[in-house]
């Protein structure tokens, strides 16, 4: 018997990890890196020729979100590896094994508890019931709960410069990469639309679960999304309004049954189809994906979840963005 959580591994893989250097700034002590990043990546011993997947997780969280570590079976890396997908998966600057240093990158919020649990991910409150995707324990002491609190973290409170320096770094991994479909999550959304806006060439599609939003929404302590939805300036047309660089980027918005985000994820849609992206909304209830939170990709069901968006990418995410 396997123990808990391991799963089945498919034979012949390959598998490495890098990391990208951060800016180099001059100091009194000589240069410096300003927000590197680490990436772990994992592809099929034979290139399948399914494009290349860059997952890119929430605010406070970190790649190991994409590969299963609390209740499913497998996570999202994994299953995306098996249908023949490549996958980088970045922790984005101060995040995961990527460095924070409060010097040079600022404060962060405090790290999540069970609360901060319970308010985002696995609600305790009235949407519990209708949270059936999450079938594991909610509190203090059981794994799956225990499992989610520990890998989560803070988040930078400069939020217009954490999403800056999450967009240079995928920048640069995508140009090792080469045209790769982006799956960005919550808070690490506004790094994907700033990316794909400026290397459209280097992105064949974006899939945003549930992303941060609305567009222009006041955040608090961490500031305001200025431009839409990211809080750094994005290539707008001569009206101010249009998204030219992401015209010819098919995008798909992902938006789970019990999260409470449907309202403004379908506020973030229209503002990028007014902008002339070519965008879908999945609303996963509606293809008999029924009960999941804001943590869609880690759920029991996330199998079901990641066959819709992978029918998607076959449909949508063959051919790189417009040079």
């Amino acid at each position: 018997m396997r123990p808990p959580h391991e799963v089945a591994e498919p034979q012949h893989r390959r598998r490495g990890a890098f990391w990208l250097p951060g800016d180099l700034q001059d100091g009194d002590g000589g240069p410096w890196q300003l927000g590197p990043a680490f990436v772990q990546w994992e592809a099929p011993a034979e290139l399948s020729g399914r494009p290349p997947l860059v997952l890119v997780h929430g605010g406070g969280g970190q790649s190991t979100d994409w590969l299963g570590t609390t209740g499913a079976e497998a996570g999202w890396a994994e299953l995306a590896v098996r249908t023949g997908h490549p996958v980088y998966l970045l922790d984005r600057p101060g995040h995961g094994r990527s460095p924070w240093d409060p010097a040079r990158l600022g404060e962060r919020t405090p790290f999540p508890d069970y609360a901060g649990l319970a308010f985002l991910l696995v609600p305790r409150d009235e949407r519990a019931a209708a949270h059936t995707a999450w079938p594991w324990g909610r509190t203090a002491g059981t794994p799956h709960a225990d499992a989610r609190v520990a890998s989560s973290s803070g988040m930078l409170r400069d939020l217009a410069m954490g999403q800056e320096l999450d967009a240079r770094r995928l920048v640069d991994l995508l140009e090792r990469t080469g045209p790769a479909v982006l799956v960005t999550a919550s808070a690490g959304a506004p790094g994907g639309w700033l990316a794909a806006d400026r290397r459209p060439d280097l992105v064949r599609a974006v899939v945003a679960l549930e992303p941060l939003g609305p567009p222009y929404q006041d955040l608090g302590v961490l500031g305001r999304l200025d431009h839409g939805p990211a809080a750094v300036p994005l290539t707008r047309g001569p009206d101010g309004v249009a998204l030219p660089a992401l015209a010819g980027v098919p995008v798909c918005v992902v938006t789970a049954e019990a999260s409470g985000r449907l309202a403004a994820d379908r506020r973030t849609v229209a503002h990028l189809r007014d902008a002339g992206v070519p965008v879908q909304h999945l609303y996963l209830a509606d293809h008999g994906v029924r009960g999941n939170g804001h943590a869609l990709a880690a759920e029991a069901n996330n199998a079901a979840s990641w066959a819709l968006v992978e029918s998607w990418m076959s449909e949508h995410g063959g051919a790189p963005g417009r040079p």
